[in-house]
């Protein structure tokens, strides 16, 4: 019984350790919108897509929200950073090196919402790894990049959520 006990409390270690000196980027498109108008809110499907991705990371310790200015970008982001009870931050879209070398050197676990181009750019740009044609960007695909003691891991998830 005290055998089994310190593998737990060596294996809690090593978790501890591991998180400590680990942190993920999220990063995803706005979910589904209402209308092709510009700045368009999100529709009811996009709605609950951004509830879903809300639910898909509440075990991920988001500690800091990133999003554009625009309003389906922003109604994406808000599930998430309410659960969390941390603001929306909002980036300027001509900065995104700026950006990514922010939440790199943040060292917290964060979600960035923008537009499928400024995604894709700080995708490569934070991984360091060129997307093919078959990894474009969509609302149902969330990137995360797992930063671990120098290495940069990505993982493309992709929403089952179907409306």
């Amino acid at each position: 019984m005290r055998l089994v006990f310190l593998l737990l409390l060596s294996f809690q270690s090593v978790a501890n350790n591991i998180d400590k000196r680990s942190h993920n980027i999220f990063l995803t498109a706005p979910a589904e919108t209402q209308h092709k108008k510009i700045n368009p809110p999100l529709s009811q499907c996009g709605r609950l897509r951004a509830q879903h991705l809300s639910t898909l990371l509440s075990y991920s310790n988001i500690q800091s929200v990133y999003s554009t200015t625009n309003l389906n970008a922003m109604e994406t982001a808000n599930p998430i950073a309410k659960k969390n009870k941390i603001p929306v931050k909002i980036f300027i879209d001509n900065l995104l090196d700026s950006l990514a070398i922010t939440v790199i050197k943040e060292n917290k676990n964060v979600l960035i919402v923008a537009d499928n181009d400024k995604i894709r750019f700080l995708v490569e740009f934070i991984s360091q790894q060129e997307l093919s044609k078959s990894q474009e960007h969509t609302q149902h695909l969330l990137y995360q990049i797992t930063l671990l003691d120098g290495h940069k891991i990505l993982t493309i998830l992709k929403q089952p959520l179907k409306c």
